[in-house]
């Protein structure tokens, strides 16, 4: 079964417990959280909505793999039926990748603005071939400010381009210049709740809270690998390495103040 078939599938399971055309919305939002520590969830999701929620993260992540620079959420979203009262067509890759290429590079900054991002086709294919063309050097040179004024497209597109930058990076950190995410009105100007400012690290004030730290060490004492713990709770893979180094400090100090 395909990646966008095995979504939509667990996307229609899922709305058996949210209602229609409800759940998808949902789970973006709690993956958002997790990954940010951001904008706290108005109505956090079941035991079996988050059975569910894992298990679509997967797929997702899996397609990213697959095919990096591709809106695939903007796919499913598309194949669930659009946008609620939001009309929203996503730009087909083969387009995204032509436009990507005619920007062309350069040796110093490089700004590139997304306007009415949605879900981030135009940015994710600027990325990716950035990257093709010149590497990590050439990305981490990028200055994007990508507007919105849907706060769940915002999302969608944070959650794309920093699993992007993951992904490309294979393993290593792989980071833009600048990246600036934000609900507003492009018309009038006027800014929603969702805003996130990147810089350097790709993970915008990142932060976990305390029923994930405790997660996360209790998983580190069963030494659990830190890509499988970020997997399932769905967090960035650096901050539960952080948490590993913050463990293995405080294990070195008590060592010494016993000795």
């Amino acid at each position: 079964m395909s990646h966008l078939k095995q979504a939509v599938k667990l996307i229609q399971e899922g709305d058996r417990y949210s209602g229609h055309g409800r759940f998808f919305s949902e789970f973006i939002d709690d993956w958002a959280y997790r990954q940010t520590g951001l904008y706290n969830l108005s109505k956090p999701l079941s035991e079996t909505q988050s059975k569910i929620a894992h298990q679509l993260s997967h797929v997702i992540r899996s397609a990213w793999e697959t095919c990096p620079g591709e809106d695939f959420i903007g796919h499913v979203i598309e194949e669930c039926g659009g946008s609620g009262h939001l009309s929203f067509f996503r730009t087909p890759p083969a387009l995204s990748t032509l436009m990507a290429k005619m920007m062309g590079g350069s040796s110093g900054p490089e700004g590139f603005a997304d306007i009415c991002c949605g879900s981030g086709s135009l940015t994710l294919a600027h990325i990716n071939q950035t990257y093709l063309d010149g590497g990590a050097k050439a990305v981490a040179r990028l200055s994007i400010t990508g507007e919105d004024l849907s706060g769940n497209k915002i999302k969608v597109a944070m959650l794309q381009i920093v699993n992007l930058l993951d992904i490309l990076g294979e393993g290593k950190p792989l980071y833009v210049h600048s990246l600036r995410l934000s609900e507003v009105n492009s018309l009038s100007r006027e800014e929603g709740i969702v805003q996130y400012d990147f810089t350097g690290t790709n993970n915008p004030r990142c932060r976990l809270n305390e029923e994930q730290k405790g997660l996360i060490n209790k998983a580190l004492l069963a030494s659990i690998p830190a890509e499988v713990i970020s997997e399932v709770l769905r967090v960035p893979v650096n901050l539960v390495r952080w948490e590993e180094k913050i463990g293995a400090r405080n294990h070195k100090v008590n060592l010494c103040e016993t000795a």
